[in-house]
């Protein structure tokens, strides 16, 4: 038993460390899922968590940054990846308070028969708190600082011409909400667009999703978890979408949130009042 137990530590080590791996896999309709490589990163920077496939089941495992030692593993019935919540490789998943860690299952494409599962699991034992099965294609979007209100994107085409809203799966009660989260000012429930990459505030509280366009100029989709709202800020950026797919966000302590292209700020976005300041 010990043995397999150190070969299991072996292979997770060398996957997580090594320059090859599964790494990131798309999907039709979203950024997919990460497995191995760098998985997620607890906001302490000293673990990340890490999944890997075996043949009928997930192991994920708790993997200290320096060193690479397994700190705690489990082993999973299923397929299921680290979340990506934007397609420059940002991963997500992990609660602001670091007590709640979501992996996520592929579903099928959009406008065809299947289901999705998500598994939240409890960080310090990594066994499974809630098990959510939807049917249809979805994806993980954010979740709350306390680990009580999980985002998932309900995809309801695939690109060319991609549609999806953001609903809300309310954990505590297991059930997934009516309506999806709509801005409060522009009221429009479907949205368009690629998640281009993400910043989190330090609490875990504020999602901020780059997105691009193919017909008109990229915005900031802000969703504040805690209170489950969200807000569309509009950047006047004249940019082809191959453009904006190289925007990136990097969010100040003080809470300036800079659109840059390169080493370029384009854009600053006040996040108390949620608008281009310049």
């Amino acid at each position: 038993m010990k043995s397999s137990i150190a070969v299991l530590f072996l292979v997770l080590t060398v996957a997580v460390t090594a320059a090859g791996g599964a790494g990131a896999n798309g999907s039709p309709y979203a950024p997919g899922l990460v497995y191995g490589w760098d998985g997620v990163l607890a906001s302490n920077g000293a673990v990340r968590f890490v999944t890997l496939s075996t043949a009928r089941s997930t192991i994920v495992a708790a993997v200290r940054v320096h060193g690479g030692r397994v700190l705690r593993s489990n082993a999973l019935r299923g397929f299921y990846g680290v979340p990506l919540v934007a397609y420059d490789g940002t991963s997500g998943g992990l609660s602001g308070d670091g007590k709640s860690l979501v992996l996520a299952s592929y579903g099928p494409v959009p406008g065809t028969a299947g289901v999705t599962r998500f598994v939240v699991l409890n960080t310090r034992t990594l066994r499974m708190r809630r098990l959510v099965e939807l049917p249809g294609s979805w994806s993980y979007d954010a979740i709350s600082p306390d680990g009580s209100t999980l985002y998932l994107v309900e995809h309801l085409s695939a690109p060319p011409n991609p549609r999806y809203q953001v609903r809300i799966f309310d954990l505590a009660a297991g059930r997934l909400l009516q309506g999806a989260v709509v801005d409060r000012i522009e009221k429009e429930a479907v949205m368009r667009g690629q998640p281009v990459t993400r910043a989190m505030s330090s609490d875990g509280r504020w999602a901020y999703t780059l997105y691009a366009r193919q017909k008109a100029e990229p915005f900031v989709h802000a969703l504040d978890t805690a209170r489950r709202e969200a807000f569309c800020i509009d950047l006047p950026l004249r940019l082809a979408q191959p453009k904006q797919m190289e925007l990136r966000l990097k969010l100040s302590a003080a809470g300036q949130l800079a659109v840059v292209q390169g080493r370029t700020a384009l854009a600053e976005i006040d996040t108390r009042a949620l608008s281009v300041q310049r």
